[in-house]
């Protein structure tokens, strides 16, 4: 189960790495891993819990190296999470 901040800091994560460019942001579990100084399993229902309201990955989580992209309509589906 998923816990609050951990999905506060995930969110927090994927907003600061998409407001840095133009080009859709891209991140790997293991990153959000290193974030939020979580195991991977607890990455992965993070990442679970945020896909479940945001739809934002088809299918399962990848692998910890593949990358999960957020492009701009994702992204407007997670801007005021947590505000």
């Amino acid at each position: 189960m998923a816990k609050h901040h951990d999905i506060k800091g995930a969110l927090d994560f994927i907003r600061q790495g998409y407001s840095k460019g133009d080009a859709p942001f891209s991140f790997t579990v293991d990153d959000i891993v290193s974030e939020l100084d979580i195991s991977e399993r607890q990455a992965k229902d993070v990442l679970r819990a945020i896909n479940t309201r945001a739809r934002l990955w088809r299918g399962n989580l990848p692998a910890a190296n593949d990358e999960l992209v957020v492009n701009a309509p994702v992204y407007e589906r997670i801007t005021n999470w947590f505000d």
